[in-house]
């Protein structure tokens, strides 16, 4: 190896020990995580697009995070003529937002529309999500234009306890709601962690709140 190999391998590993390598090395950044460690291809997806960010939440308001999501993507398509599929976007809920990623077996059986104040048209409170599908503020319409949707585990966890009661089975509530969230949602261990992750990926980050 010639003494400028060595120097510029030596610069490099440098640059990437603070954080300032060029953004086309990225892919080249070894992954954190053993053996066992959790799926991320959610992340590895996202961090390789020219646009990136990561979304979080724990407000269902009119599925204001899914509507900030979709204004990122929109706005990118018609003011800088990037498509969907140069645009790493992951938008990620915990606390009452898990009400937008769970489905219409858990809303009726656990009257999350009373709980978290969502109402139909009728103003009766929803006993079906309004949020899994149907328009482009969904899961189903955010997974259409490539969106990765996370549910934080730990949240899920918590609202579990709350749903099962005092004396109630929590951990068998909890394992009801991961089985039973929206088709194509990725549950991750916590989402502090998540966006922690992806910030290392050089993906923004927002808060919606």
């Amino acid at each position: 190896m010639t003494t400028q190999r060595r120097s510029f391998l030596g610069h490099l590993a440098a640059l990437i020990a603070v954080g300032a390598a060029p953004r086309s090395l990225g892919a080249a950044v070894p992954e954190l995580g053993g053996a066992g460690a959790p799926d991320e291809r959610w992340l590895n997806a996202i961090a390789q697009r020219e646009q990136r960010i990561m979304i979080e939440s724990g407000i269902i308001q009119d599925a204001l995070v899914f509507r900030r999501a979709l204004n990122f993507m929109d706005v990118y398509n018609q003011d800088f003529s990037t498509p969907d599929e140069r645009l790493g976007v992951a938008v990620g809920v915990h606390s009452p937002a898990l009400a937008l990623i769970l489905n219409d077996a858990m809303w009726a059986k656990h009257a999350l529309g009373t709980r978290f104040g969502v109402n139909t048209a009728q103003g009766q409170p929803a006993t079906a999500n309004p949020f899994a599908a149907g328009g482009a503020a969904t899961v189903e319409g955010l997974k259409r234009r490539g969106v990765e949707v996370l549910a934080c585990n730990r949240s899920l966890m918590r609202m579990g306890r709350d749903l099962a009661g005092p004396g109630g089975n929590a951990q068998a509530t909890h394992a009801e709601l991961v089985a039973n969230v929206v088709s194509g949602v990725i549950v991750v261990p916590a989402m502090i962690v998540a966006v922690s992750r992806s910030t290392s990926r050089g993906v923004p980050y927002i808060a919606v709140a």
